[in-house]
């Protein structure tokens, strides 16, 4: 019986993952934030938030958040869909990490159509996801990401690299069998833009 409680509590440990922090050094702009900042949610669709309630539940302490640092934040459907796509892939991996399916979050997002700028790296570069297993709830998994430094400076905009993040997308998963039981990521991240650097980035550096 006791060795069955020692199995019982590794099986269902809490772990979460973020950024590493060799991933904030492609190139730091400005931020565009203003002083009377307003964070708002410009999808007319919760949906685009995340494809069930669990997740557009932490979409939404995330955006309103008293901290939060963007002046802007919205919802968008194919970082949902890339959240919710790796919440269950985690599920049934039975792992909370960036790299189930031998894919990095960057190039995650790449190949649903999103336009990453093209200085974050690729191929397993992440600068946009982050992960947690074992939390029952948003508020539970929200308040967890929040005590992490790596998470928090991603979620919440706090460096400057990140505050130019705009779009975000959650996904939620729920596996009885699998050692965490409930998975999450969300995905923070921005489109390309006319006046980002003209440079490739791989995961080692860029270069013009």
């Amino acid at each position: 019986m006791f060795i069955f409680i020692i199995i019982l509590m590794l099986f269902s440990a809490s772990v979460l993952s973020s950024p590493e922090p060799t991933d904030i050094s492609p190139p730091q702009f400005k931020s565009q934030a203003d002083s009377n900042k307003k964070i708002t949610v410009n999808s007319g669709n919760v949906s685009d938030c995340g494809l069930n309630e669990k997740a557009q539940q932490l979409a939404l302490l995330i955006i309103q958040d008293p901290e939060q640092q963007r002046a802007t934040l919205s919802c968008h459907p194919l970082l949902a869909q890339a959240a919710a796509d790796k919440a269950k892939a985690m599920a049934k991996g039975g792992k909370v990490n960036h790299y189930i399916g031998g894919l990095g979050a960057n190039e995650r997002l790449r190949m649903l159509g999103y336009q990453l700028p093209p200085f974050y790296s690729g191929t397993i570069g992440n600068q946009v996801e982050a992960v947690a297993g074992g939390y029952s709830t948003a508020e539970e998994a929200w308040r967890v990401f929040k005590t992490s430094a790596g998470h928090r400076s991603h979620l919440l905009g706090e460096l400057p690299f990140y505050l130019q993040q705009n779009h975000i997308g959650v996904g939620f998963y729920y596996e009885w069998s699998s050692p965490h039981v409930e998975y999450w990521a969300v995905y923070v991240a921005r489109e390309a833009a006319p006046e980002d650097p003209v440079v490739t980035c791989y995961d080692i550096g860029c270069i013009n």
